[in-house]
This record gives C-alpha cells, structure tokens and sequence, in this order.
C-alpha cells in the first residue's frame, strides 16, 4: 500500500482557454440564472432581486455553479475539467519534493513532462488499444487513457511546466495531483473494490422503471500488514491524511490491479493491536467524483 499526500502547488502559467463569462458588476442588476464570474468560479442568480451583494457572501441569492474553465483541473472535484480545443500548457511552482504526478479525468492525445532545466522527463501518448489476440491488436479502435498516473524513479524538486496535446475531444484535464510516495505497508489480499451508484430509479403502477442516471464512485477495502515496531509511524502517516484528498495505489507491482489506485478519502481506518510481531490495520476508502 503506498499513498501520495497532494502538495501545494502555485500556477505561474497556465495557457487554456479562459472562461468568457463575465465578471460579477456590483452596479448591475441581475436576473434569475445571469451566471458571473467571481473569485475563479461562476455563480448563478437565485432571483430577479437587485443582487449588488457578493455572490460569496449571499448564499440565498446566488448559488455556485462551477470553477472557471482555466481552474478547473485544481478545483476540488474531479468531474469538472478544464477545457481546451488546441494544445496548452501550464508552469508550476511546486512546494517542496516530489516523485508522483497523476492526471484524472483527460481527455488527450498526449502530455509532456519537462523540468526546470528544460529536460524532458516524462512524455506519454493517450492512446491504447485492449487485446487479448492479434486479431483485436491489428482491427480493435484505439482508446484513450481517462487517468495517468507518473511515478517518477526518484524525488526531485523545482518548478515543472507540463504540455498537453489534443484529440478529437480537446485536450481536457480533470484533475491534477503532485506529490510524495509513502510506503504504507503490504496490502494483504483479498482486497475489495467496488462502485457506489448514485443513479435512481422509479418504479409506477404499470410496472415501467424510470432510470434518472448519476455518477459513480470507486469504493476500496484494504487490509495491510505492517510490522508492530512500525505501527506508530504509520499511525501518524494515516492521521494526517484524514479529511484530506489523497492518492491510494493498493498495488504498485508491473502486473497488478490497477483497479486499486484511487484518488479519494479516507472513510474508516481501524487498527486492532495485538502483541504479534505484525499488525494487521483495515482502510476503507470513497473514491472522489
């Protein structure tokens, strides 16, 4: 079990396209649904009401919507992306030492990794194709990678700027994560995933079920041994994740799930403590949307 706690990160640049709604004006009157620009993300007029308050400030009138386009990939959701039809890139200020990167929710032909030295250190094409025979190797269509994650053979620190290049679709980025691997001990299997729907249903007299369909999120089980003269350490390790968006890699090997890498919270963490030399600690973790 390895987990990477995101760290802070500044934008210096960032070349997307730049979201066109326009600015909340304190001297306008706006009508129900007007939607405006304020503080990196869009808000929504609740009323007709002469709304000269900050849409921050007064919940009842206004409602926020969603980032704006170019904040998008470091908002707090992974739903929402920022958008772009052509090529892009953005520069970092990282704070502190790294070794992992993870792209969530892309849709992209490519990204490029390039150092504070100019040195390019990672640079991936999107595209794949699922096989199992020659035949679907050669005539299966080419998909595309939804998530990428990067781990870096070793930690380093400085400014990065990443180039992301696009298909069809744009070149889109949901979500954004810079961090630390931390080993957090040896998941013991079997381990669990699943997925939360949050679709509903409707059922009328006539026996016709309605289906209203929602997301869906990942929902992992993990049992991990650690040996007992370690247990404080990673106590600490897992505290300090509570509350906090985090990236879960339940299987790091070549051949692995890659089914138990999720970007999430913590639910529930229990720990019974026993005077064996190991000790045996239980995460359950909600994937984010």
């Amino acid at each position: 079990m390895t987990i990477v706690k995101p760290l802070e990160f500044e934008v210096l640049q960032n070349l997307a396209t730049k979201d066109e709604t326009p600015l909340w004006d304190k001297e306008k009157t706006y009508k129900s649904d007007e939607k405006v620009q304020f503080k990196g993300f869009i808000w929504v007029s609740a009323s007709d009401e002469d709304t000269h308050e900050e849409p921050d400030v007064y919940f009842d009138k206004w409602v926020k919507f969603a980032p704006i386009n170019e904040n998008a990939f470091f908002d707090d959701e992974v739903n929402t992306q920022t958008k772009c039809d052509k090529a892009w890139s953005i520069q970092l200020k990282i704070d502190g030492v790294y070794d992992t990167l993870a792209f969530l929710n892309i849709d992209m032909a490519k990204i490029k990794i390039i150092a504070e030295n100019g040195k390019i250190i990672y640079e991936k094409n999107m595209y794949h194709k699922k096989s199992k025979t020659w035949w679907e190797f050669f005539f299966n269509k080419f998909k595309t990678n939804k998530d990428d994650f990067v781990f870096l053979p070793y930690a380093i620190r400085g400014d990065l700027t990443i180039e992301f290049y696009p298909n069809k679709k744009g070149a889109n980025l949901g979500c954004l994560l810079i961090g630390k691997k931390e080993f957090a001990g040896i998941t013991i299997y079997p381990a669990s995933s699943t997925y939360l729907n949050y679709s509903k249903t409707s059922t009328n007299e006539w026996g016709i079920t309605n289906v209203v369909s929602g997301k869906k999120a990942k929902y992992l089980e993990f049992v991990v041994a650690i040996q007992k003269k370690d247990f404080d350490y990673y106590d600490e390790l897992i505290s300090e994740i509570y509350n906090i968006k985090a990236l879960f890699i339940g299987d790091e090997s070549e051949l692995g799930f890659k089914k138990l890498t999720t970007f999430g919270i913590l639910k529930d963490y229990s720990a019974p403590l026993e005077v064996e030399d190991y000790v045996q600690y239980k995460l359950n973790i909600q994937g984010l949307i």
